[in-house]
């Protein structure tokens, strides 16, 4: 007979008070997870278009711009529909940090990015991140990678430890219910979401990564590393099915225009079952979420960790978001960028037990 023992009380990580699952510290008010890098959005300022300066205000309810009589946000003088505050984002925790970019060619930012920790008393952090990345075509899609995003993020920090299929399907819930207003084309999106915590026996972290469509998560590690940089997810993409069943070869594939069509996604008409692995890690390495925005510039995990780990070791997990942010709008930003990275400090060599779910 096996006993059962109560899973360790979650703590405020600023004043170390019990908290018992609500948003915010009862004892010193600290915000215990964050939504977007931010709950309130920054003034739209004047029209990228014609440069006419529409009202401004902040807040998750008070949106910026001049409203048109649906409500929703434009130029009064040229009809252009104006950016809401989330062009730009950063967000940094100290053990988690992202940017999320509206990039150099779309109006807006239709991804989103959600970071929180939980921490038990005497214990490590426990972190989860989740990056979303609304469907262009659709109407408002960034409406459904911040609902996504959100909803995630808050199941996977509850303190009852809810796994990770049960945070993807309440983040489908909330962003299916977004189609009851947009009938026509209801708001879609991709979801990568990811959890560290401590290993039960000790010795490391496990970290349980999620996906539904072709945001990513990387392993990151120096070349000499006895665990090599890799892609941990598969993209849910027409190419990569393609390529699976054995009815093209890559070349063909990734050169077809279809090559990025996902196949499942967060919404109205799509397949919102995620793939879910868990993997060990006793040893140092980055994990690095991001939205198809980085990797279409960047998808080798080696080139990654070229980039991003020495960004690491001078200036933390802010620095290496920014400045893989930078290396795609200077390679031509033709899409939003959202890029999050998670550092893992062990002082064990680096294994990988890899194990579906």
């Amino acid at each position: 007979m096996t006993e059962q023992t109560s899973p360790p009380v979650a703590a405020c990580p600023r004043c170390r008070e019990p908290v018992d699952g609500h948003r915010f510290c009862e004892s010193c008010g600290h915000d215990l997870w964050l939504r977007r890098g931010g709950a309130a959005r920054a003034a739209a300022g004047p029209c990228p278009a014609c440069g006419t300066t529409a009202a401004t205000g902040s807040g998750e309810e008070h949106r910026a711009g001049g409203l048109d009589a649906a409500g929703e946000d434009y130029c009064g003088t040229c009809g252009l529909r104006l950016p809401d505050g989330t062009d730009h984002i950063e967000a940094d925790l100290g053990e988690v940090a992202g940017v999320s970019d509206r990039g150099l060619w779309h109006v807006r930012n239709e991804d989103a990015m959600a970071l929180g920790i939980l921490a038990a008393p005497d214990a490590p952090a426990v972190v989860a991140a989740v990056v979303c990345d609304g469907v262009s075509t659709v109407e408002d899609p960034e409406t459904a990678s911040r609902a996504g995003a959100d909803v995630a993020l808050e199941r996977l920090l509850h303190p009852s430890a809810p796994t990770m299929e049960n945070a993807v399907e309440a983040a489908a819930a909330a962003v299916a219910e977004l189609g009851e207003d947009h009938v026509r084309n209801p708001p879609s999106c991709t979801l990568v979401a990811a959890v560290v915590r401590p290993h039960e026996d000790g010795t490391g972290v496990r970290v349980t990564v999620g996906w539904v469509g072709d945001s990513r998560a990387y392993w990151l590690t120096p070349p000499d590393a006895p665990e090599p940089a890799r892609l941990l997810t598969v993209d849910h993409s027409w190419a990569v099915e393609m390529i699976a069943a054995g009815a093209m070869d890559a070349a063909a594939a990734l050169a077809d225009p279809r090559a990025h069509a996902i196949t499942r996604w967060l919404g109205a008409g799509g397949e919102p079952q995620a793939d879910v692995e868990m993997m060990d890690f006793t040893g140092p390495g980055l994990l690095l979420l991001c939205s198809d925005g980085l990797w279409n510039y960047v998808p080798g995990a080696a080139e990654l960790a070229e980039l991003a780990l020495p960004v690491l070791a001078r200036g933390g997990p802010a620095a290496v978001a920014r400045a893989l942010t930078s290396v795609a709008l200077d390679a031509g930003g033709r899409d939003n960028i959202t890029v999050v990275a998670v550092p893992v400090e062990l002082p064990n060599e680096a294994t990988m037990d890899r194990r579906s779910t």
